[in-house]
C-alpha cells in the first residue's frame, strides 16, 4: 500500500533533517587547489581529494582496537566505519559528500521500503546476485536469522533500536533460545521481508541501516561467538588475516558484485588496519606522508598540538575538515551517590570549565561548547543554557553554594571513566582539575579504548563519572535522546543510558512523542523534552568537535562523510596511483 500524506510528509522531513545535517563548514566549496581533483573550503582545507583509481593497499594508521567483528555487538563510529567494507544491510547512507552524505538510499534491497498505511509495517525486497562470500545467495531469512541471532543476551550491546520498534522484539531472548523465531519478523518469500512494528515509525529507514540488519547465512553461525571470531561478509572486501593488537587484513570478497551496490566503489584491492600505534606518531608519519604512509589516512582528529604544522597550502590540502556531528559530555550516574541528588549534578554543571576542554582538545578550530544533547541541525532544535558560567569557564561560588545546600560543603570522592585516547584522557584532566576547584576529588580510570564502551555500557562496572560522545549521521531529534535518557531503555549491558536517567514523566513523553504523526508537533516536542531532561541535570554537555583528519598525499576519494559523524568514509577511499 502506499503511505498516506502525513507518512510522506515524515519521511520528506527525515531526508530534510538528514540532509541538513551537514551544512558545516565544507558547504562552502571554495576552487579547486593545483592539485587536480582536489576540493577545498574558503579556508583552503580539503572537502574532497583527487580522483582515486582501483588497485593497491590503503593502509589505516592508529586505530584502537576493534570492540567487535560482530555487528549485533559494535556501535562506536570507528567500528561502523569498518562494518561498510566487510557487510551490507538493507539501506546504508549514501557515499557522497557534504548533504549528500545523509541520505538513505538503498544497498541490498531494491528501495528504502514501503510503509503500509499507518507506518506499522515496513516491507523490503532484495536485490538480485547479491552473496555471502562463500558464493551463498542472500536471501530474506538470512535478515531474519542475522536480526534474530542478535537479539541473544549474549550479543544484546550494539545498536538497540530495532528491540524498541520490533513487536516482541524486547523480550525474545535470540534464535539460539528460541528456534522458532519472531513473528514480526516475516519472510514473505525468498526476496521479500515485512517487518510489524508495535508502533508507527515513519523513520524506519534509519533503523534499517543500524549494524543488526545485517545478514548471515541462516542457521549456519554454529554459535553467539563465531562471527565475532570470523565475519560472514557480504561486502566487498573479507577478512584475510587479524593479529588482536597489530593488524588487520582485508582483501577482496570476490563474490561481490559492484553492479549491486552503487554505493562502494572498492576500489583498493585491500586494506590494512594497524592498531596500538599512538596518536602523536601517526600525526607525524601522516604529515611526513612517505613510502607507503603515503598511501594512509589517520583514523582520528589531529592531536592539539599539530594543528599548528598544518597550516601551510600543501598540508591543508590533504586536511579533511568537516562539521560538527557529535556531542562529547560527562555523564552522572544517578544511580549512586551523591549523584542522586539534582543540586549535586547541578553545581557539577557549574563547575566544569568548559574553555579549558576547548583548550586541551585543540581550541575553537576544531571544537565549539555545547550547552544541550541536540545537534544544531536538529529541526525545531532551541538554543538555551541552564547552567550558564562567564565565557563557559565555569562558575565556581555558585557550584560551591549548591553543593552546600546539598550538604556536600566539603565536597566528595568519586571515581571517572575514560577511554584510553590522547585527547579524552586530556580533556578528563581538564575536567578533574575543574571538580578539585569546589572540592571534588575525581579519581581517573582509565579504560583500553577497545573495551571502553563495553565497559561504561555495562551498569554493574559504570563508576560515578565519565566522558562519552553521541553521534548523529542521519538521526531524528528523538532517536537521539531516548537511547540516552528513556529509562525503558535502561539495560544491564548495551546501555546507553550512562547516567540511568529513569523518570516517569520523561519515559512517558518519549512514548507520546514516537507516536506522534505529525513532523513539526514533534520537533517541537523533542526540542521541550530536550530542555526538560537538562533540568534535571544528567550529563554536563561539554564539546561538538569538528574533526581534522590528515590523509595520506597518494590517498584520493576522500571527504569528510556527514553519515559517518564526520570522519573520513572509509568506503570512499583509492589510491591517485595504485
Amino acid at each position: 500500500m502506499r503511505p498516506t500524506r502525513t507518512v510522506v510528509a515524515l519521511l520528506a522531513a527525515v531526508s530534510l533533517l538528514l540532509a541538513g545535517c551537514s551544512g558545516g563548514r565544507n558547504a562552502q566549496q571554495g576552487g579547486p587547489s593545483t592539485d587536480p581533483g582536489v576540493q577545498l573550503d574558503q579556508d583552503g582545507y580539503a572537502v574532497v581529494t583527487g580522483e582515486a583509481k582501483k588497485g593497491g593497499v590503503v593502509r589505516v594508521l592508529g586505530q584502537p582496537e576493534f570492540s567487535h567483528l560482530d555487528p549485533s555487538m559494535g556501535n562506536d563510529g570507528g567500528v561502523n566505519n569498518f562494518y561498510r567494507l566487510i557487510y551490507r544491510t538493507l539501506v546504508t547512507a549514501a557515499n557522497e559528500p557534504g548533504p549528500g552524505g545523509t541520505k538513505i538510499v538503498p544497498d541490498l534491497a531494491t528501495d528504502t521500503g514501503r510503509p503500509n498505511e499507518d507506518a506499522t509495517e515496513w516491507t523490503y525486497t532484495l536485490k538480485d546476485d547479491i552473496f555471502f562470500e562463500d558464493g551463498t545467495p542472500i536471501t530474506a531469512k538470512d535478515f531474519k536469522y542475522g536480526l534474530e541471532r542478535s537479539m541473544d543476551p549474549a550479543l544484546r550491546i550494539g545498536s538497540d533500536f530495532h528491540i524498541q520498534y520490533l513487536e516482541g522484539a524486547s523480550d525474545y531472548k535470540g534464535i539460539y533460545s528460541d528456534p522458532k523465531g519472531l513473528e514480526s519478523i516475516e519472510v514473505v518469500d525468498e526476496k521479500t521481508i515485512t517487518f510489524h512494528l508495535n508502533r508507527p515509525v515513519a523513520y524506519f529507514p534509519v533503523v534499517a541501516m543500524t549494524p543488526p540488519f545485517t545478514p548471515f547465512p541462516a542457521g549456519k553461525v554454529a554459535n553467539v561467538r563465531a562471527i565475532d571470531e570470523k565475519p560472514i561478509a557480504s561486502g566487498p572486501y573479507k577478512l584475510e588475516s587479524y593479529q588482536r593488537g597489530s593488524k588487520l587484513i582485508l582483501v577482496r570478497n570476490e563474490q561481490w558484485k559492484p553492479e549491486t551496490d552503487p554505493v562502494r566503489p572498492a576500489l583498493p584491492d585491500g586494506y590494512e588496519f594497524l592498531f596500538g600505534i599512538d596518536a602523536a606518531t601517526v600525526d607525524d608519519r601522516m604529515l611526513a606522508g612517505q613510502g607507503e604512509d603515503a598511501n594512509a589516512v589517520g583514523v582520528y582528529s589531529i592531536q592539539p598540538a599539530t594543528l599548528a604544522k598544518i597550516q601551510t597550502p600543501e598540508l591543508k590540502a590533504r586536511t579533511i575538515r568537516d562539521h560538527p556531528s557529535c556531542t562529547f559530555y560527562l555523564y552522572l550516574n544517578m544511580s549512586k551517590k551523591p549523584l542522586d541528588d539534582l543540586k549535586v549534578r547541578q553545581a557539577i554543571n557549574y563547575a566544569v570549565d568548559k574553555q579549558s576542554v576547548i583548550t586541551v582538545t585543540g581550541g575553537p578550530l576544531v571544537t565549539q561548547p555545547a550547552t544541550d544533547m541536540l545537534l544544531p541541525s536538529v529541526p525545531g532544535r532551541e538554543e538555551f543554557d541552564l547552567f550558564p558560567t562567564p565565557e563557559f569557564k565555569g562558575d565556581v561560588e555558585k557550584a560551591k553554594q549548591l553543593l552546600a545546600e546539598a550538604g556536600h560543603p566539603d565536597g566528595f570522592k568519586v571515581t571517572m571513566d575514560v577511554r584510553g585516547l590522547p585527547k579524552w584522557q586530556a580533556q578528563s584532566e581538564a575536567i578533574q582539575a575543574s571538580l578539585a576547584k569546589v572540592g571534588i576529588d575525581a579519581t581517573l580510570n582509565v579504560i583500553d579504548a577497545s573495551t571502553y564502551y563495553e565497559v561504561i555500557q555495562t551498569t554493574a562496572k559504570q563508576n560515578e563519572i565519565g566522558i562519552t560522545g553521541w553521534c548523529g549521521g542521519g538521526q531524528t531529534g528523538e532517536t537521539l535522546l531516548s537511547p540516552l535518557f528513556d529509562g525503558k531503555r535502561l539495560y544491564p549491558t548495551g546501555n546507553n543510558n550512562n547516567s540511568q536517567l529513569d523518570d516517569p514523566k520523561i519515559n512517558a513523553r518519549f512514548e507520546e512523542i514516537a507516536k506522534m504523526s505529525n513532523i513539526d508537533e514533534q520537533n517541537a516536542a523533542v526540542a521541550q523534552l530536550n530542555k526538560e531532561i537538562m533540568e534535571l541535570a544528567p550529563v554536563v554537555p561539554l564539546v561538538r568537535d569538528t574533526p581534522l583528519q590528515l590523509i595520506g598525499p597518494n590517498i584520493g576519494g576522500a571527504f569528510a562523510h556527514a553519515g559517518m559523524t564526520g570522519y573520513v568514509d572509509l568506503t570512499s577511499l583509492g589510491l591517485k596511483n595504485p
